[in-house]
């Protein structure tokens, strides 16, 4: 049974479920706080887009892959780079080093009309019968492409050259807002690599498509951004 859906597709049943039972989410769970939110993006700004691993478009995960070798100092301008047509994405890949044996769901959703303003959720869990379980509870990343391509644009060659300019601007573009459930003595360094890992996977496929949005039913743009997904809700 759980070869027959994806962690992805489990998380937004639940998030239906809680949104047809019209209640909200259990207190003190924010792994149904954030599925009752992806399913209500679904509901209201579909579609949302669903990129899996293993699935139909792996230059995306292999070059998002091979960027996350680079040092940060590389990496920069592609991060200033992201962009998101639609309101909300969700890449599903396996989990490596630590998390290995654990299934990532890295959700992108845009709070505001803004392409380059993005809010990153990341649910670690397993499917068990069917149903999606964390295994590590989510926080949120409140990322600002454009001001860090400001920041950057101001600090010139110095990010190229000093990893500390390079973590600096990019604290000024990003915080971390735990959600309700997660430990407060700071954020694992596993868990924290997937915020970056998932917005290296959102600016590889903006790069690769200058930024045109998904379409549903296909007949879309060039590139990985114009690629028809595995799926939408």
């Amino acid at each position: 049974m759980d070869n027959d859906i994806s962690f992805a597709e489990a998380m937004l049943r639940r998030g239906a479920g809680l949104l047809d039972a019209e209640a909200d989410a259990p207190g003190g769970d924010p792994f149904a706080v954030l599925a009752r939110l992806l399913a209500a993006a679904a509901a209201t700004d579909a579609p949302l887009v669903v990129l899996s691993e293993g699935g139909s478009h792996p230059a995306l995960f292999d070059e998002a892959n091979r960027r996350a070798g680079e040092p940060l100092t590389a990496r920069l301008a592609g991060l200033a780079a992201t962009r998101q047509g639609e309101r909300a994405t969700m890449y599903e890949f396996d989990g490596t080093g630590p998390l290995t044996g654990n299934r990532i769901v890295a959700a992108l959703l845009r709070p505001e009309e803004r392409p380059d303003l993005l809010h990153v959720y990341i649910a670690v869990g397993r499917l068990r019968g069917g149903e999606a379980q964390i295994t590590v509870p989510p926080a949120l990343l409140r990322f600002d492409a454009a001001a860090l391509g400001q920041t950057l644009g101001l600090l010139g060659d110095a990010v190229s050259r000093s990893p500390n300019a390079a973590t600096a601007a990019l604290a000024h573009a990003a915080a971390i807002l735990p959600m309700e459930g997660h430990e407060q003595d700071g954020m694992p360094a596993a868990l924290l690599d997937l915020y970056w890992h998932a917005l290296t996977l959102a600016s590889v496929r903006a790069a690769s498509g200058a930024g045109a949005s998904v379409r549903a039913a296909g007949g879309a743009a060039g590139g990985l951004a114009g690629m028809i997904p595995e799926g939408n809700a």
